[in-house]
């Protein structure tokens, strides 16, 4: 695992949910309960395979959903899911060229729910490149990028 990669990938996620959910990262890294969480993951493709998975805390997914629509009240379900899944596909599409660089293209599956149960499935062919957590003062986030476990991690600073 890699310091770099997890500060870039720190430094990323927090942005997006700062511009994309309005959610301000507390700068403690709090402690976080076992509270319910739901999840997205973003496959990708192209010099190596590998994918970005997002756990969310179910508390914080009502506020993000209205952020990102504008709109005050409850978006229902759907959009709460819709919400995480955009968000995690804008931070692995923004992680992906900050860790690796600008050369390398890759190809980003369409982003999905997960269940926790099934994501040992989805990894087992990978290696944790980096994986960082970030409090919110009403919940918290969990981000990790894996890659092919052949990978050797080629990190650039951007």
């Amino acid at each position: 695992m890699s310091n770099s990669a997890e500060k870039i990938l720190y430094r990323k996620a927090a942005l997006i949910f700062e511009e994309l959910g309005f959610l301000m990262p507390r700068s403690d890294a709090g402690e976080f309960s076992n509270t319910e969480c739901s999840h997205a993951v973003v496959s990708f493709s192209g010099p190596f395979s590998g994918c970005l998975f997002l756990s969310l805390s179910t508390e914080i997914l009502p506020q993000l959903s209205a952020n990102m629509l504008g709109e005050q009240g409850d978006s229902g379900a759907k959009m709460e899911q819709d919400a995480l899944c955009e968000v995690a596909n804008v931070i692995c599409g923004n992680v992906l060229p900050a860790i690796y660089g600008f050369e390398p293209v890759f190809h980003l599956d369409a982003p999905r729910s997960v269940e926790q149960s099934d994501f040992a499935d989805l990894i087992s062919p990978l290696h944790q490149a980096a994986k960082v957590n970030i409090t919110f003062d009403n919940g918290h986030a969990e981000v990790a990028l894996f890659v092919d476990k052949d990978h050797p991690l080629a990190i650039t600073e951007n």
